[in-house]
């Protein structure tokens, strides 16, 4: 039998603007649920429901259009895969100079207190440029793990999405990185600890490549050279892959 939703949880869903829940909704798959269209104060829903996903166990997501290509999926969201091992699979001699060789995760950036106030900071900016305004709630206890809850295909070109939110996991716990929207095939992320040192903003530009050689590619303007000092003062990472 289907697990009945909590009545905090029907309660929560029928305060939302106008949507629908996704997928069975049941053990051992999350509970999805996504707008019909953009939503009016999109930033605002999002930042209330990600100051309650400790309580309410959603975490939200600005999404660009309402996407019925979702298929939620329980599961422990590749805990299996490892963002070293996948960076390590993708190296070759030529993958990222100077580098001859990999040289291992960048090292973490120094703890921060205003993660949260970061990721707020995006979301206001994403809806206000008009690039994601429906808004999605996935069961999953933080947000390197949605994308593969919903197996996301944005970057099936490119890597598994199990893979992705094993990156994402890291990116996370190193340089305080949150998950704040997805499009069809961006994913928006603040970031609350750039890189500060020039050789550890070097490393973590061959990760980006590693991840997502594409926007390195997408802006015929981009100065691979200097990719690594817009990484130190940048508080948002936007990735693309076509």
């Amino acid at each position: 039998m289907p697990d009945p939703l909590s009545e905090d949880l029907k309660q929560l869903l029928d305060d939302l603007p106008s949507g629908r829940l996704m997928g069975p909704c049941h053990t051992p798959h999350p509970v999805v649920w996504m707008s019909d269209g953009p939503v009016m104060g999109a930033a605002d829903w999002w930042k209330r429901l990600h100051r309650r996903r400790s309580e309410t166990g959603l975490y939200p997501l600005l999404l660009e259009y309402p996407d019925d290509s979702f298929e939620p999926v329980g599961g422990d969201y590749g805990a299996a895969a490892d963002a070293a091992s996948y960076f390590t699979s993708k190296w070759t001699d030529e993958a990222w100079p100077p580098f001859e060789e990999w040289p291992g995760l960048a090292a973490p950036a120094a703890p921060v207190t205003d993660i949260d106030v970061c990721a707020e900071a995006l979301a206001t900016a994403v809806v206000h440029d008009g690039r994601a305004r429906c808004l999605a709630l996935v069961q999953v206890s933080r947000g390197a793990d949605a994308p593969a809850a919903l197996s996301w295909l944005g970057m099936t070109n490119h890597m598994t999405v199990q893979e992705l939110s094993a990156v994402l996991r890291s990116w996370e716990d190193r340089f305080g990185v949150r998950v704040v929207g997805l499009g069809h095939g961006s994913v928006y992320l603040s970031v609350a600890a750039p890189p500060t040192e020039v050789y550890q903003a070097r490393v973590l530009t061959a990760e980006h490549y590693l991840a997502c050689p594409d926007v390195f590619y997408e802006d015929p303007d981009l100065d691979w050279s200097t990719y690594h000092e817009e990484l130190m003062k940048c508080r948002e990472w936007r990735f693309w892959w076509d």
